[in-house]
């Protein structure tokens, strides 16, 4: 039997290991950075946790590639538009996104079969893996007015978006 402690531990590793649930969340984290930062779309983000493991137990496994097809769209969008990004898009975004998500990570799961702490540590997990490449690129961002640091940030997301475009391929590819 695990200890709390281990089961949050090992929540986070959950989270860690599968990258359509990793990825996606990095990507909304530099789109916020665009958009205002994580004040602007947290009330969002929290209700899109609550929403993806209100909703994967009834999941499908198809829900996975919906979360990276998710993250490519929003990672592409961060790339191609960055500064102009609409700062009334990050809320939805950011509850679409950590929704499909989490439901990828736990899909098929049961209200009852995981424990609270391992669930508590995808969580916690899942708000870092949003919050810490959104406070880094808000600093790249907001270190003057060179124009080179939103081209960096831009980037950073395009990159993520030929990742996940390769992670979506040999996906599908194997299925």
């Amino acid at each position: 039997m695990d200890t709390p402690m281990q089961a949050v531990l090992s929540g986070a590793a959950a989270l860690a290991a599968y990258p359509e649930t990793g990825l996606p969340l990095i990507a909304l984290g530099l789109w916020l950075a665009f958009c205002g930062g994580i004040a602007r779309g947290g009330i969002a983000l929290v209700a899109g946790l609550g929403a993806g493991i209100l909703l994967a137990p009834f999941a499908p496994g198809a829900v996975s590639v919906l979360s990276l097809v998710a993250g490519t769209l929003v990672a592409a969008g961060t790339a191609l538009i960055g500064p102009r990004l609409p700062g009334r898009a990050g809320p939805p975004i950011a509850a679409l996104t950590t929704t499909m998500a989490l439901a990828s990570l736990l899909h098929g799961q049961g209200f009852d079969s995981l424990p609270v702490a391992f669930v508590a540590g995808v969580m916690g997990a899942a708000l870092l893996a949003v919050i810490l490449p959104s406070t880094l690129a808000g600093v790249v961002l907001r270190g003057g007015g060179a124009a080179w640091r939103a081209l960096a940030v831009r980037i950073a997301a395009s990159w993520l978006t030929a990742i996940l475009v390769l992670v979506i391929a040999f996906g599908l590819r194997s299925a």
